[in-house]
């Protein structure tokens, strides 16, 4: 990490409070999120047009799940390749590496299809108002994400200024893996294993991700020195990072920064139930991984992969879920 500290974006001239922004407003901000990206991988927005009160009702909503009897949850329990359901406490390694215990926390997850299909088994008998909580959120993070990539393709000159939009024409459907994901990190009552942490770390397999944060804090940012540095919640702010695909596609010039969350059982936070909740933006399924950025300004242009066997996004996607979830296929 070029900086010691997580920068601040004020979003509001591109807010979701506004029906349109201006394309001066959208370069502006697009240039200001390269620049950051560049160094870090991540920043806050503010003014992005949700409220603490907006997130603090999902986190209520969804935490009358987690804190149901586990036999209730388990009925709702993500079944084989599916990437969607509930994932019980330490079922789930996100460092990808079996030698690390799995994290200490329990998540149920939202595959974009869900809001497109009618079959999706939501816990509404024991969390009153989780699918309708659920499905709001998805679409309002889906046209914030999309606002993001935009103001990005601006700031970074790409010739086809709608080539994000383009890309991710297919989120919600059954034809890109874009999902959301609410986690619940109970109180941390015994000490944990040698090497466990709350959430394990790990770089996203994304182009963009959106975190929303309780008060409690923990998620920590590893910096190109090798040290972290926590990533506290800031009163109305959304975090936003880079994920693999964006930094492939970029040629590493924006950061795909490995992340965790640490507690100790001695520590107030780790005394604490901590919640969030993610929004993954993942490109079309059908669309090309190994494809490079075109820009305007053609000396930024690299034509390196255009030698490289194309790589389907769904091949590589599957490829890197298999680690994560251990699946032979995927739903």
């Amino acid at each position: 990490m070029g900086k010691n500290y997580i920068p601040i974006i004020d979003f509001e001239s591109c807010s979701l409070t506004k029906d349109e922004c201006s394309h001066e407003d959208l370069g502006r901000i697009g240039k200001q999120l390269v620049e950051e990206f560049s160094n870090v991988g991540f920043v806050y927005l503010k003014n992005y047009g949700f409220t603490d009160a907006y997130i603090d009702k999902l986190h209520e909503v969804t935490g009358r799940f987690f804190t149901s009897p586990i036999e209730d949850k388990m009925r709702y329990e993500r079944k084989g390749a599916s990437a969607f359901g509930y994932i019980e406490m330490e079922k789930e390694n996100s460092t990808m590496n079996s030698k690390f215990p799995c994290d200490y926390k329990e998540a149920f997850n939202i595959n974009g299809e869900s809001l497109a299909r009618d079959n999706s088994e939501w816990p509404d008998d024991i969390a009153p108002g989780f699918s309708e909580g659920i499905l709001d959120f998805m679409t309002r993070s889906q046209k914030l994400s999309l606002r993001i990539l935009h103001a990005l393709a601006i700031g970074m000159g790409l010739k086809d200024e709608n080539f994000f939009y383009k890309c991710h024409s297919k989120m919600h459907t059954k034809d890109s893996y874009t999902s959301a994901k609410t986690m619940y990190y109970p109180p941390i009552v015994h000490e944990l294993k040698p090497g466990q942490l709350r959430h394990g770390e790990h770089a996203d397999i994304t182009t963009i991700s959106l975190v929303f944060q309780d008060k409690v804090g923990g998620l920590q940012v590893k910096g190109l020195n090798g040290c972290y540095v926590d990533a506290k919640p800031i009163k109305d702010t959304v975090l936003v990072n880079v994920g693999d695909i964006l930094q492939h596609w970029t040629n590493g010039r924006l950061k795909s920064t490995v992340h965790r969350v640490v507690a100790e059982a001695h520590e107030k936070q780790g005394r604490s139930t901590r919640r969030s909740l993610a929004y993954f933006s993942l490109p079309n399924n059908d669309g090309l991984f190994n494809k490079p950025l075109v820009y305007k300004d053609e000396s930024l242009n690299n034509e390196d992969d255009l030698s490289i066997k194309p790589i389907l996004l769904e091949k590589w996607l599957f490829e890197k879920m298999k680690q994560f979830w251990d699946v032979t296929e995927i739903e």
